[in-house]
């Protein structure tokens, strides 16, 4: 993909991201100089993953020179990605290395967040993939009265269509959702709130909430919750908001078989529990996402799974 770029901002870029500046002041000064979200997401990501290239792109232009069109290099493709993130992990565990969200948990297993329905605890905390359990984030009330709420207005789930933009019917999800608007109920309202008071990552950053049942057989295959830059259709997301950068996933029933949310690159495997919470953050300040977030709904063996999702971005989602 060619973008036009001259020497002034290819060498600002460049300067900025070996100085491990964060995305969003690049994105800000990127975009006053008129390149929309997707242009920017470009050059920043050409100029992150391969800094000495990108500079030699661009060091045969004069300062004088009006903007050149540039071919960026494609990004390493998922599998590629999650095996050198799980080599990072080995070498991490070594020399003390790992990726840090930019929506961490400040609180360490066994902590308490206290909520005015009483203490959301900390049940455990993995560093990466960054996936911290919650317990106690809904009352068991709770849980069934936003059942109630969405039951009336379920559809067939729909994912992003990669090619396209907006969503599609896909057999990868084959669970029933609907969409609930923040702050519509009061209801909403408190589930709103307490989210942010868990997680730090304000109301205004989220996606509206998504509520889902799945029936026996039903799952949802290993996926990325974040946008791939490669795919134009799910890159046009990035215009409202940005980038994801962590998700939560709160369980409204016990499920009595089957229904886990699995890590599968990490072994890592989180059971549903009626009113608990599976919260993984995986893009850090320079809007790097983590491969390893990667995740799967486990089909429902017997019974039925409900859960309430809500997806964060970096800026203020409408």
């Amino acid at each position: 993909m060619a973008i036009s770029i001259n020497l002034e901002t290819a060498a600002w870029v460049h300067a900025r991201v070996v100085a491990q500046a964060p995305f969003s002041e690049i994105h800000a000064a990127l975009g006053l100089r008129g390149y929309d979200e997707f242009q920017i997401r470009r050059i920043y990501d050409a100029a992150l993953r391969d800094p000495d290239g990108f500079k030699a792109g661009f060091s045969r232009l004069s300062p004088n020179q009006p903007k050149v069109a540039h071919t960026l290099p494609k990004a390493a493709d998922a599998r590629a990605q999650r095996a050198q993130a799980l080599a990072e992990v080995g070498a991490g565990a070594r020399a003390g290395g790992g990726f840090s969200p930019v929506a961490p948990i400040a609180l360490a297993a066994g902590h308490a967040i206290r909520c005015e329905h009483g203490d959301v605890r900390v049940a455990f905390h993995n560093v990466r993939p960054y996936v911290v359990l919650f317990n106690n984030v809904l009352t068991h009330a709770e849980c069934d009265q936003l059942i109630a709420e969405a039951t009336p207005t379920l559809e067939r789930a729909k994912v992003v269509d990669s090619d396209r933009g907006g969503a599609k019917v896909d057999d990868r999800r084959t669970s029933e959702l609907t969409m609930l608007l923040r702050g519509t109920t009061p209801l909403l309202a408190k589930v709103d709130a307490r989210i942010t008071r868990i997680t730090g990552v304000p109301v205004a950053q989220g996606e509206d909430l998504q509520v889902m049942r799945y029936g026996v057989g039903a799952e949802y295959t290993p996926h990325f919750d974040y946008f791939d830059l490669e795919r134009p259709g799910q890159a046009l997301h990035l215009a409202n908001g940005g980038q994801r950068i962590a998700s939560l996933v709160i369980y409204l029933n016990d499920v009595e078989a089957g229904g886990e949310t699995v890590f599968p690159d990490v072994g890592l495997s989180v059971a549903p529990a009626k009113g608990s919470a599976v919260y993984f953050a995986y893009t850090d300040a320079q809007s790097r996402c983590d491969p390893l977030s990667f995740h799967a709904g486990a089909p429902v063996l017997r019974g039925e799974k409900w859960i309430a999702t809500r997806w964060m971005r970096e800026r203020e989602f409408t």
